[in-house]
């Protein structure tokens, strides 16, 4: 754990916050079954709570970093990266969106088959693949504006 003055404390919410988030994901993509499970339909409502939890946390990251905190910070000690920043928070809404839509489509099936299943597991892999992608700029922004190395803190980093 990073330990030192107060602005240390904005850097360990949000790596508490990239840990919370990275449980969820973890468990979402536990709920999509294998092959010889694929009758048991008891798998859809889970998916879907997962993917609303992941939103719900989600956007509760991101409203608070837009609020101001660790991030903003990590700019103010090195203004060069403002505009990582930037592109960061344009990343947020469009992460948002494709959440909702991913989970839309889950709500409107019933009995997916196979190749439904397979087709949620791959969107979902490649949404949490941009969604980790965005912690990771996040990270980068704090390490440079703290000078520091999250290497051993980020969760994001060994998926």
């Amino acid at each position: 754990m990073i330990s030192g003055s107060g602005e240390y404390a904005y850097v360990e919410r949000l790596l508490a916050e990239h840990r919370r988030l990275e449980q969820l994901i973890h468990r979402t993509l536990t709920a999509i079954p294998d092959r010889e499970l694929l009758g048991d339909t008891d798998w859809l409502p889970l998916l879907i709570d997962g993917l609303e939890a992941i939103r719900r946390e989600a956007a509760q990251h991101f409203h608070e970093e837009e609020m101001g905190g660790c991030l903003e910070e990590a700019v103010v000690h090195c203004p060069r990266l403002s505009h990582e920043l930037t592109r960061a928070e344009h990343e947020q809404r469009d992460l948002l969106s494709e959440l909702d839509e991913l989970m839309a489509r889950a709500r409107r099936l019933r009995s997916p088959s196979l190749g439904e299943a397979q087709m949620l597991d791959q969107e979902l892999r490649a949404l949490l693949h941009k969604l980790r992608a965005h912690e990771a700029i996040e990270n980068r922004i704090i390490e440079h504006g703290f000078s520091l190395s999250l290497e051993n803190e980020d969760p994001l980093a060994t998926h």
